[in-house]
């Protein structure tokens, strides 16, 4: 692995918010680098919950690099850029998918977003995290970079799901992340998904790839949880507005199972006695 020395230095100079305890299950998707399906996995993980009964939010935490209103097909009402003026609350920007799905779209490419410095978009993000409180499960999008997972992590998660593909440059980019997160918020629960798996020894030997490097390195274990195969049809569907909503991935559903029930888990532990 690399030793990300850049992203490294970054983030020890970062300014460090104290992290809210959730009441909210709320997962974020974080990967380091773009081109790994994370953003699609968010909208079928945030579909599936809803079908399990869930009132779920979709959070575009790209903040000025947002595709999932694209993905879901939707239209975003007031703006960021709204909010950074005063002409908005958050509550304005949530805009309704389908029964028991909402999302909080993100801008791209506004001007006044890109110029915000770290501080300010730790800021911007905890101001809209308030709106976590509405709903059953939160699905975060942290978007592209090591940045925006460490934001998103840091403000009001209750577990951080690292996706992942057997690419030797995923691989590299996942544990930066995973270690930066450590660094920043060491009691969140860490989970990987292998995603885009050509069979199931594909996804266990990544898996055992990143638990090696943060045994090692950073002294924790991961939690494993499984792989999401290669698809012809997700990848056909996501080149269609909302055509996500309604396909069908294989793991996808089990995968939510999942998370609920490690978030049930870990809520369970008593206080002081460690992180599931």
């Amino acid at each position: 692995m690399t030793d990300q020395a850049a992203s490294l230095r970054s983030a020890a100079v970062a300014p460090r918010l104290t992290r809210a305890a959730c009441a909210v299950p709320t997962f974020v998707l974080g990967s380091g680098k773009g081109g790994v399906g994370k953003s699609v996995l968010a909208v079928l993980l945030g579909q599936a919950l809803a079908d399990r009964g869930c009132k779920v939010l979709l959070f575009d935490g790209s903040q000025n690099q947002g595709n999932l209103h694209i993905l879901t097909g939707v239209r975003p009402g007031a703006r960021l850029e709204s909010l950074l003026a005063g002409a908005a609350q958050p509550a304005d920007l949530l805009v309704e998918v389908r029964e028991r799905l909402w999302l909080l779209p993100a801008d791209s490419g506004a001007e006044a977003l890109h110029a915000l410095g770290p501080t300010d978009r730790a800021r911007l993000h905890l101001r809209l995290s308030s709106l976590v409180d509405g709903f059953d499960a939160v699905v975060v999008d942290s978007g592209a970079g090591v940045e925006g997972v460490v934001r998103a992590a840091a403000t009001r998660a209750s577990r951080l799901v690292a996706v992942a593909t057997p690419e030797p440059a995923s691989l590299s980019d996942a544990y930066a992340t995973i270690k930066l997160v450590h660094l920043q918020a060491p009691a969140l629960p860490v989970d990987v998904l292998v995603n885009r798996c050509d069979d199931a020894a594909d996804g266990a030997a990544t898996f055992e790839k990143l638990q090696l490097a943060a045994t090692k390195f950073l002294h924790r274990e991961l939690g494993d949880l499984g792989a999401i195969h290669e698809s012809d049809t997700v990848r056909r569907a996501a080149r269609r507005p909302g055509a996500l909503l309604d396909t069908a991935c294989a793991g996808v559903p089990e995968l939510a199972a999942r998370l609920l029930e490690r978030d049930a888990a870990a809520r369970a532990v008593p206080a002081g006695a460690g992180a599931a």
